[in-house]
């Protein structure tokens, strides 16, 4: 979460205070589907985050500390 608020503040400009709620939204919006549809990422081998979630078999960096698997939530 850290993360991606570091880029949506720093290089997307979202660190300056809108005022416009509706305007935020919107730009907040643009912002994280760059940031999920064409941004390459470098931990995930200059992949974006969309082609990693429809592509499962890529590798990727996992900075977990626990490499242990974890099972999958149901509901």
């Amino acid at each position: 979460a850290e993360r991606i608020n570091r880029t949506l503040k720093y290089e997307y400009g979202l660190k300056h205070i809108i005022k416009n709620l509706k305007l935020a939204k919107m730009i907040t919006k643009k912002a994280v589907d760059i940031y999920n549809n064409l941004r390459p990422h470098s931990s995930l081998d200059l992949y974006t985050p969309k082609h990693v979630h429809l592509n499962q078999n890529v590798n990727y960096k996992s900075y977990r500390k626990n490499k242990n698997n974890l099972e999958l939530l149901t509901f």
